[in-house]
């Protein structure tokens, strides 16, 4: 079976202040986390920028200050007391808690000095970044896992931070000077770097948070006034149809109806009057007084769908008798219940009243059935209305202009109202029409 859902609730719903409040203010902490993380992501990424570029500069001044200045010849030729009086320097002005080697190749990739002795003199070939380094003089710095030979005697750290350049030789040679760090530092320099931006970051969501919750704030107002006086337009509008119904039913009871009682009764006296003389004429009025008995029958039940008293004076349930009172003469089974508990406002009432007039009479002309159920009950705080039937059903997406069009005049009738109508049905299967009332 095909199931439709007509209208929900997009009337009062949609201009919910606490619903629109809190989808703003559950936006705005997802923007807010989002911003926040990727300020603290950027932070991060900027803190370790800067903090290698930090030892880039460090180490580019040692080398050029300290190491250089003490550069000889007999040093590049393998003078051990030249290596050893760099070798105080180095100890004693570069040498820390975070740098762990110092290292100064030359171009052929021969180590000329390191603090660690083993070293001096072994060769190896040199990468191409240092290569391209000792060409262009630049400053390098990355993250090395010392799988290379040269670095055998620093296994005990997993990860080092190795920063090279190239310095001048005594000749004006080129040299390679390299070092290595502990990533400590660059961690503690990072965090250093970051702290300074954590403060501005949370600052900035803090006035964002600040700015979303004023908005926010009026926004709901403004919400909740246009709610306030779409209710008050809607009850203005109800207000209006049901004194103007009113007045037509009363100017048509008291014009129109008088006037085809008073035609007909006349009608069927003339015709008792003329049967003796005339029997051809008398049946001529009689025939006339029925026609103006089934247009006045007509016209009352006209009188009754503009305005049900019944539904004001004496309730619902006795509104819907008569709504369903042409049933038995279509041949019609029907079951109506209207629980007694049903506590209703008297838009509701009207609303509930509509909703099961127009299904039932399209069950009448379009179904077929021959049973029929009428029920209307309290829902929690609310009240549930739904008429069924088992007739030939109908697709309800075909065309307006197939049928059911009262119907889907209902859907903004129930829209406005706050309500949810639900219709069920299928070709062969019926139809059932749910109504959802709120109190």
């Amino acid at each position: 079976m095909f199931r439709r859902r007509v209208a929900d609730s997009p009337g009062a719903g949609d201009l919910s202040g606490r619903h629109t409040f809190g989808l703003f203010a559950l936006a705005s902490v997802i923007g807010m986390l989002a911003i926040g993380g990727g300020s603290l992501w950027a932070s991060e990424r900027s803190g370790e920028s800067e903090a290698m570029a930090e030892v880039r500069s460090l180490t580019e001044a040692v080398a050029r200050t300290v190491v250089e200045p003490n550069l000889s010849q007999e040093l590049l030729e393998g003078d051990p007391a030249a290596i050893e009086r760099l070798d105080a320097v180095v100890r004693s002005g570069v040498i820390d808690d975070s740098t762990v080697r110092v290292k100064l190749w030359d171009s052929t990739g021969q180590i000329v000095y390191s603090d660690m002795g083993e070293l001096i003199g072994e060769t190896y070939e040199l990468e191409d970044e240092e290569r391209a380094s000792l060409r262009s003089g630049g400053v390098v710095s990355e993250l090395t896992t010392l799988g290379g030979p040269e670095n055998r005697f620093e296994e005990e750290h997993d990860e080092l931070l190795e920063v090279y350049l190239p310095i001048d030789g005594p000749a004006g040679e080129p040299l390679l000077y390299e070092s290595y760090f502990v990533t400590s530092r660059v961690s503690e320099a990072s965090a250093r770097i970051r702290a300074e931006f954590v403060p501005i970051t949370l600052a900035a969501l803090a006035l964002m948070a600040a700015l979303h919750l004023a908005l926010a704030y009026g926004l709901n107002r403004r919400l909740e006034r246009l709610r306030h006086e779409r209710e008050r337009l809607l009850e203005r509008a109800i207000s209006s149809s049901g004194i103007e119904r009113r007045r037509i039913a009363a100017d048509l009871h008291d014009g129109v109806v008088q006037e085809l009682v008073a035609t007909s009764y006349s009608l069927a006296a003339a015709a008792e009057s003329a049967r003796p003389e005339s029997p051809e004429l008398a049946n001529d009025l009689e025939a006339s007084a029925a026609q103006t008995q089934s247009s006045l029958q007509s016209l009352r039940s006209l009188l009754v769908d503009i305005y049900p008293p019944n539904l004001y004076e004496l309730g619902l349930e006795s509104a819907l008798s008569d709504v369903i009172a042409p049933a038995e003469r279509l041949g019609i089974d029907v079951d109506l219940s209207v629980d007694g508990d049903v506590d209703q406002s008297p838009e509701s009432a009207a609303l509930v009243y509509r909703v099961v007039q127009e299904s039932v009479r399209n069950v009448f002309r379009h179904s077929n059935a021959s049973e029929l159920e009428v029920n209307v009950k309290k829902l929690g705080s609310g009240t549930l209305a739904t008429v069924s039937d088992n007739g030939q059903g109908f697709e309800p997406e075909q065309p307006a202009d197939e049928g059911h069009l009262g119907l889907r005049i209902l859907v903004d009738l129930t829209s406005d109202a706050g309500a949810t109508l639900v219709v069920d049905s299928a070709p062969g299967h019926g139809t059932d029409v749910r109504l959802v009332v709120p109190a």
